[in-house]
């Protein structure tokens, strides 16, 4: 197997180094490369090479926008996506089942086993775990400003936004079903985690064929409160709170344009957002012993 390691040039000289060594230590089996990237603009070139160079994958080497942004630029190719899971969060990393210590995560993948997995987009836009609006799109865009990163600093931004945060009105069709409701979050869900363990969707599967819209009706200080430990534990959907419909198709309409996350990056999208499955559309490199993911 031939594989391209691509860390993220901005996690500092010393660090960057580290991984770097480590990859050479443990990966010494692979035919393999290592590419520092600093632009994410860098990545569309990088990409295109490996896949002229017979590369069979490309190792996101950082947290979930290194693999965000490298995954979107390999779906519909035959390069899978590798994951060394070098961030504070890594959902996407966790809803694969890779360890979070770096050695362990790579040494778990020897066997090479690739699997073809659901992605989604929204207005165009491709995303491979969760997109949302509404108070986890405030969270993801005061979390990016904080200059910190780590489930502490989730906690703590996430309690200063929840004060001034106010739920909207939004009309929410799912493969031809409509309701308005007053929501606190609309989720739309490949997968099941956000990052540090925190699952919105609990039961979403990647290779499933359809999109987990979650719901998180309008809720009290209080009660929005009560909804953490839910989240971090896995049971957010045995809320009253909370609804969790399966589809293909979601259309959703809010006041108007804003806040968005794609995969917890902040993004500003319109007021009409239309979300849809693409099926068995990337390849993905996974631990040898993960049954479903």
């Amino acid at each position: 197997m031939k594989a391209l390691f691509l860390v993220n040039a901005r996690s500092g000289p010393r660090r960057r180094h580290g991984i770097e060594a480590l990859i050479r230590d443990t990966c010494g089996h692979l035919e393999h490369d290592i590419v520092a990237c600093g632009q994410k603009e860098e990545l569309d070139e990088i990409v295109a090479r490996a896949e002229r160079d017979g590369v069979d994958v490309v190792y996101a080497v950082g947290g979930d926008g290194t693999v965000h942004e490298t995954a979107k630029r390999l779906i519909g190719r035959d390069v899978a996506l590798g994951v060394v899971p070098a961030g504070s969060e890594n959902g996407f990393a966790r809803q694969l089942g890779l360890p979070m210590n770096l050695r362990a995560s790579m040494q778990s993948c020897r066997g090479g086993r690739i699997v073809t997995i659901d992605t989604a987009r929204v207005n165009g836009m491709p995303f491979l775990a969760t997109m949302g609006v509404g108070f986890d799109a405030a969270i993801a865009e005061a979390f990016a400003n904080a200059g910190t990163r780590g489930l502490r600093t989730y906690v703590r931004v996430g309690l200063r936004e929840i004060r001034r945060f106010h739920a909207e009105e939004y009309e929410i069709e799912v493969d031809g079903a409509r309701q308005t409701r007053r929501a606190f979050v609309v989720a739309v869900a490949n997968a099941a985690h956000y990052g540090n363990n925190a699952r919105i969707a609990p039961l979403a599967s990647l290779q499933d064929g359809v999109l987990d819209v979650v719901v998180v009706d309008e809720v009290s200080i209080v009660q929005a409160a009560a909804l953490l430990p839910r989240l971090f534990r896995g049971t957010i959907d045995k809320s009253r709170h909370v609804t969790i419909v399966q589809g293909k198709r979601i259309e959703i309409h809010r006041p108007s344009a804003g806040a968005a996350h794609l995969d917890g990056e902040p993004v500003s999208l319109p007021a009409r957002l239309s979300v849809e499955i693409v099926p068995r559309s990337l390849r993905v490199l996974i631990p040898d012993t993960m049954e479903r993911i």
